[in-house]
């Protein structure tokens, strides 16, 4: 099997790269991997291949900023994970898990509670618990009067921010007031009071659920969202295993490889460098160990 196969919209219905391990650690296993609200396909493909590198099936998908994906975040179809899970199974994959980051863990939660069968578990790292507000980077940041998301051609039920455009001076004073940028004023609100129809009904997830966040995560309110998620699983009584890891060290661009982006957030940098590195990379043994355990 080729190792890097390529797969597109207009030929597969999703946009990614498979990466296959020369030795298969988790036979029957592959983990669908993407990034947060940076778009980037290169921190995908470097994340699959670290889970490649320790013997697991990954293939990096892209949900926007690619040809025949949506180029903002507002209405992103999650047919695309649907149709690459579909893939994943017909090539042989019993198992099929989502690992998603900040915007991508919004993704992974969300897609794993509206495909039971299809993805068997889910691993979010600086989550939020509820489907959010679409938005678009091309000027700046403006916000979109509808959802991130939709499925099936229906626009999925959102939290609002509660404003008719994106605060840049706040933010701004704010983050130069923390030396790292950080929106957590923002998203405190959407977390704390967010639309009931929003909430990622995450007790539909067909299979085992990790939950990975930062006490210095500033940038949204990570942990205070697992927390929600996990309250919500025993509310009720989830039959899967879940467990939510929580790290004093580290940003909140929590991947498990070095990325000139975990730079941008004073968990990974200065005296906090080499905390939040070994905070990351345990990170990635413990996913492996919840990869290791899912059944």
């Amino acid at each position: 099997m080729n190792s890097n196969a390529v797969y597109r919209m207009k030929t597969d219905g999703f946009h990614g790269e498979l990466f296959c391990p020369i030795q298969d650690a988790y036979p029957g296993k592959a983990l669908i991997c993407f990034s947060g609200s940076d778009g980037k396909f290169e921190l995908t493909r470097r994340l699959a291949a670290v889970f490649q590198s320790h013997g697991l099936t990954a293939l990096a998908l892209a949900y926007v900023m690619e040809e025949g994906l949506p180029d903002q975040f507002y209405h992103v179809p999650i047919d695309t994970l649907e149709a690459a899970t579909k893939r994943l199974h017909d090539m042989g994959y019993e198992k099929v898990g989502l690992w998603g980051v900040s915007k991508g863990a919004e993704l992974a939660l969300t897609a794993g509670s509206l495909l039971p069968g299809l993805v068997n578990a889910v691993a979010a790292v600086a989550p939020v618990s509820t489907v959010c507000q679409g938005f678009t980077k091309k000027k700046g940041i403006m916000l979109l009067p509808g959802s991130s998301w939709s499925f099936h051609g229906e626009e999925l039920p959102y939290t609002s921010f509660g404003l008719k455009k994106f605060p840049f001076g706040h933010v701004l004073r704010k983050s130069l007031a923390a030396r790292e940028l950080t929106m957590y004023d923002l998203y405190l609100p959407v977390v704390q009071k967010p639309n009931p129809a929003a909430v990622i009904k995450v007790e539909k997830i067909a299979g085992p659920v990790l939950l990975i966040s930062s006490r210095m995560d500033t940038m949204w309110t990570s942990e205070l969202a697992a927390e929600q998620v996990t309250d919500r699983l025993r509310q009720h009584d989830f039959p899967y295993f879940y467990q939510h890891l929580r790290y004093d060290y580290g940003g909140h661009l929590f991947v498990p490889v070095e990325f000139w982006m975990t730079k941008l957030f004073k968990g990974d940098r200065g005296e906090n460098r080499e905390p939040g590195r070994k905070a990351r990379m345990d990170s990635l043994a413990k996913t492996l160990e919840f990869i290791e355990k899912w059944r």
